[in-house]
């Protein structure tokens, strides 16, 4: 009768996350699920956001209750049909509870961790990588946006991970990358991603971008032909019909303060409770770092220059997934009638800037149908 039976545990989110707090469940006992549709919220000290469900079934034992604290892996519901029987529930959860060991701070957990490492791109200079799942099928290749790093892909890892192997990358001037970021252009951006791809020995990829990072694929795989095996784009930036917002910028770069940087990084999201006081503390603490401020003044100014829209040359990179939200306030609405005819774009509802991470299922399962 097990595998009638699905387990909803706790998710883990991330390399830190070790345990997380039941919010609120989004559906109720007794009602069917689908597998990936919303189940329930979680807090964790980086962010709060929703967990999907793990299958297909009738809610019938939730276990984790709001205000609960519970480590990752935890047992959180269990999923079945009508016609399984109390008992076999009963059994169920008394036989995961007994084997059930949580993971160890510092462990790496799930399949999903990234193993960190510094790949050489000439002159001295490092690009940061984190490097998760096996296989000899062609690897996702993750870019982030402005001011964040490879952890903004921790809800999308795990499905990804699943397919295949998975590189993320920090670009330069953002997370354990080299601060020198030459004159910002996209290019620079682009050529240094393809040098870390040469060091590691990646001729074709699957690139996924976000936001700024969407522009950088964009331009590696025009500079390298062939090498874009699937090319997603989250939110991005430089589309015909969007428009950078000057003000988040100018907000992200210059405030000092915990205080001052909240407000503007709110603006990210359409709920703006995700966006977590450890979330603004680790930006804050990150411009504190020798040359990160000034890297991001450089990238800054160039984007707002306007000096790379045109080296963008969208129809000659082949077929694009673009994921966008008509909500975005940070790079616009892109024109769907403005882009290559071979470019497909899917609307994300109830999201900003950041779909990948506030409507993480349904990005999730776009991303699938795309590599």
């Amino acid at each position: 009768m097990t595998d009638a039976l699905i387990p909803v545990r706790m998710p883990k989110w991330g390399l830190s996350m070790q345990e997380g707090v039941v919010i609120d469940w989004l559906k109720r006992h007794g009602e069917r699920v689908a597998e990936g549709e919303d189940l329930f919220e979680v807090e964790t000290t980086k962010i709060t956001n929703v967990a999907g469900s793990p299958g297909a079934g009738v809610l019938r034992r939730i276990l984790g209750q709001p205000g609960e604290t519970l480590p990752v892996g935890a047992l959180m519901a269990v999923l079945a049909e009508p016609d399984v029987s109390e008992a076999d529930i009963d059994a169920f959860v008394v036989d995961f509870q007994s084997s059930f060991v949580a993971e160890a701070p510092g462990e790496a957990g799930a399949g999903e961790a990234l193993k960190l490492e510094l790949v050489d791109i000439g002159g001295g200079r490092t690009l940061r990588i984190g490097r998760a799942g096996s296989g000899d099928s062609v690897p996702a290749v993750l870019i982030h946006g402005f001011a964040g790093d490879l952890n903004g892909w921790l809800f999308n890892l795990e499905p990804l991970v699943a397919r295949g192997p998975v590189i993320a990358v920090d670009l330069p001037g953002h997370g354990g990358s080299t601060k020198e970021v030459g004159d910002g252009s996209l290019e620079a951006l682009a050529r240094d991603v393809g040098a870390a791809l040469d060091t590691l020995g990646v001729a074709r990829a699957r690139l996924i971008g976000h936001s700024l990072g969407a522009a950088v694929a964009v331009r590696l795989a025009q500079l390298r032909p062939g090498l874009a095996e699937a090319l997603v784009l989250i939110a991005p930036a430089y589309m015909p019909g969007g428009a950078l917002d000057r003000a988040f910028l100018d907000g992200v770069v210059e405030a000092r303060r915990a205080r001052d940087l909240k407000p503007v990084l709110e603006r990210l999201v359409a709920d703006p409770s995700l966006i977590s006081r450890d979330m603004v503390e680790d930006i804050i603490k990150f411009k504190r770092l020798d040359g990160a401020a000034e890297a991001m003044r450089i990238l800054r100014d160039r984007m707002v220059s306007g000096a790379d829209q045109t080296g963008l040359d969208l129809a000659a990179v082949g077929p694009a997934h673009v994921i966008a939200s008509r909500a975005d306030a940070i790079v616009g609405v892109p024109d769907a009638a403005a882009l290559p005819p071979s470019w497909r774009v899917s609307w994300i509802a109830d999201a900003g800037h950041l779909p990948h991470l506030e409507r993480s299922a349904e990005v999730n399962a776009l991303i699938a149908e795309t590599i």
